[in-house]
């Protein structure tokens, strides 16, 4: 069903799901609540309007999540996020505002918003944040997927929209996959959400891998993971080329697949050519990145 947003000359935000009006954001003319709604709405196009051709829109209730993240999912954000620098104080343990690393303000589990040098926060206040902020990546993964999906991959898919934001899973491939139905290789779409300033950041990859095994219900914590995942592709521009012995399998089976390709170990651009080839050969998404579906094809 279309989203619109409609600003009226006060500031006023109201959201439209066809005729109906789903939620109104008052800004108050703060440019940070009207980025805010902006980064939390599937819709595609809004319009500028008098106030008076909204018409008597009575009381709208803010919207609240008609679904929440499961316990598995609390946990793993928790898990990656951590509370930095615990202290002890009058009123129990706190926490203190920290850089991430990519400079930005930060405190408890990962809040940003309204985040200042020196602040601090006891665990109740965390708790009670962390609860709250979710609500908003709960809704926003109920308005991004149009399938049914299970618990387990609409809490992987809370802790990714709430590490990387609503508007990058809107428009993501991982999305756009998944609502095709295609659930293992919107899966692998998680892997490649794992940079940071255009960095690769250990962290990012580890809780990538993470969200994915919770997305398919398999194990995710601690030294459950495999440090290397069964996706191969090629490494961004800047970043050492994958290689090692499970590229030179992969080699192998695209050799007996009928490619004219040398088993080296190293996946470039001769190796990325071949996967897509033998893509869409087979009627897969053509990425060039060899995941589950992929190698599973390839007998691998």
């Amino acid at each position: 069903m279309n989203r619109t947003l409609k600003i009226a000359k006060d500031g006023s935000i109201y959201e439209f799901q066809e005729e109906q009006i789903i939620q109104v954001t008052e800004t108050k003319g703060q440019i940070q609540r009207l980025i805010q709604t902006l980064q939390f709405t599937s819709a595609e196009t809004f319009e500028i309007i008098p106030d008076q051709d909204i018409g008597s829109r009575g009381i709208v209730e803010p919207r609240s999540a008609t679904r929440k993240i499961n316990e598995e999912g609390i946990k793993l954000i928790k898990s990656f996020e951590g509370l930095h620098d615990l202290k002890q104080g009058s009123n129990g343990t706190y926490v203190e505002s920290y850089r991430d690393p990519v400079n930005i303000w930060t405190i408890g589990w990962g809040f940003t918003e309204g985040v200042y040098e020196g602040m601090t926060m006891t665990i109740p206040e965390a708790e009670a944040r962390l609860k709250k902020e979710l609500e908003k990546y709960e809704i926003s993964v109920l308005d991004g997927v149009k399938i049914d999906i299970n618990d387990n991959q609409f809490s992987a898919l809370v802790s990714f929209c709430y590490n990387v934001g609503a508007r990058a899973l809107f428009e993501s491939t991982l999305l756009k996959l998944l609502n095709l139905g295609k659930y293992q290789e919107a899966a692998d779409q998680f892997l490649r959400w794992d940079k940071a300033g255009g960095q690769v950041l250990h962290g990012l990859s580890r809780r990538r891998r993470a969200e994915r095994s919770l997305f398919l219900s398999e194990p995710w914590d601690g030294e459950k993971i495999p440090e290397t995942q069964r996706v191969l592709r090629l490494s961004e521009p800047g970043q050492p080329l994958m290689q090692g012995q499970d590229v030179e399998q992969l080699q192998k089976a695209l050799v007996n697949a009928g490619f004219n390709l040398q088993p080296d170990g190293i996946f470039g651009g001769q190796t990325q050519q071949a996967v897509k080839q033998f893509q869409q050969q087979n009627n897969l998404t053509v990425d060039g990145i060899a995941g589950s579906e992929t190698l599973k094809k390839l007998g691998l």
